[in-house]
């Protein structure tokens, strides 16, 4: 782990400087330095990043000349937002307070002059809770290339079992990401659904393939053991850590928006906004895909269909989004799956 600094700032060296040995004494397994302005403070921060420390505890005091503590606490924020911050002050200043709340994320106000108990156990419990963010998001990384690595072994074998199939939630995982963008979702939204939308027809692997490649409509029957594949592709994933959403979207998206979908028959904004996503891009190809019971049909008569279920199958505003960038899923479908998958596997 990178070394973990406190950087205290005042204004005031004694203060300052009595402050700096307080916590070397008592905290002796972090780095306290200390600077006596606030602009001082951020040339200091970058300094540590550029050293290769890592800020942990930023405490300081509100009323300096130039920089106030608070505007400190929201600066610092932005190039560290992890960093904890404790406001020091011997006026009440409730407007400051409420805004090193409001647009820095305080940790602690502590007025002026402090109990040194006290002060020193606020900078030990923010340090601490410091080091289990790091551990926590070291954990999640883990899980995240646990996850690539699950996928990418699923996408494998369906390539070489059914290149076809693999083809197909190659383009639903490409559908699915440009909707999402079109949404105006976070990059991470739009990520998770490039990365996750190819395991949205898992459970399949457990329905027989005789109705599965059957060369015509299934009957009811058939069509009853298919729409298990949702529930199926769920128990498959419950012993791995997978994302909440991944697993949404597997068990959810049959579901239509006037809630008569598969198999729990929700309705609305009821349904994950991944599932519903994932629904219309799945849909979107599947209409576009030759099968061995029908023809492909042409994509603007696919693209009128899809409008019209507005409402009753698809979200109004997903099938909204899939209006609006109507020309990039042709292209998608047209053949330029793989420009898109490059530019979702590795966005800039």
């Amino acid at each position: 782990m990178a070394e973990r600094f406190v950087i205290c700032v005042d204004d005031e060296v004694i203060i300052t400087e009595s402050l700096k040995r307080e916590l070397r004494n008592e905290l002796p397994h972090l780095r306290v330095e200390a600077a006596y302005s606030g602009e001082a403070a951020l040339e200091l921060l970058a300094e540590i990043r550029k050293d290769g420390g890592e800020p942990a505890v930023l405490v300081t005091d509100e009323r300096m000349p130039g920089m106030k503590g608070h505007i400190l606490l929201r600066e610092a924020r932005k190039s560290f937002p992890r960093v904890y911050g404790i406001l020091l002050t011997g006026y009440s200043d409730v407007d400051a307070i409420a805004q090193a709340v409001n647009e820095a994320g305080l940790f602690r106000y502590i007025h002026k002059p402090w109990e040194r108990r006290d002060l020193v156990m606020s900078v030990r419990r923010a340090a601490e809770l410091y080091d289990r963010e790091a551990e926590l998001e070291l954990l999640r990384r883990k899980v995240e290339e646990l996850n690539a690595a699950l996928i990418a072994a699923l996408e494998n074998q369906a390539r070489d079992w059914d290149p076809d199939s693999f083809c197909h939630v190659q383009r639903v995982a490409c559908y699915a990401a440009l909707l999402g963008k079109q949404l105006g979702l976070a990059e991470a939204e739009v990520r998770k659904l490039y990365t996750y939308a190819p395991l949205h027809d898992i459970g399949k692997s457990g329905i027989p393939h005789e109705i599965l490649d059957k060369p015509a409509r299934l009957t009811p029957e058939e069509f009853e053991v298919v729409k298990r594949h949702v529930e199926i592709g769920t128990n498959l994933l419950k012993s791995i850590d997978v994302d909440g959403f991944a697993k949404d979207l597997i068990l959810y998206h049959h579901e239509r928006w006037d809630g008569k979908g598969y198999l729990a028959e929700l309705a609305g904004e009821r349904i994950p906004l991944s599932a519903r996503i994932t629904a219309l891009a799945d849909s979107l190809d599947a209409m576009l895909t030759k099968r061995p019971y029908k023809e492909a049909l042409p994509f603007d008569e696919v693209a009128r269909e899809i409008e019209s279920d507005s409402g009753k199958r698809f979200d109004p505003a997903v099938v909204e989004a899939f209006r609006t960038g109507k020309e990039s899923f042709r292209e998608i479908s047209s053949g330029e799956t793989a420009r898109y998958c490059r530019m979702f596997r590795n966005p800039e």
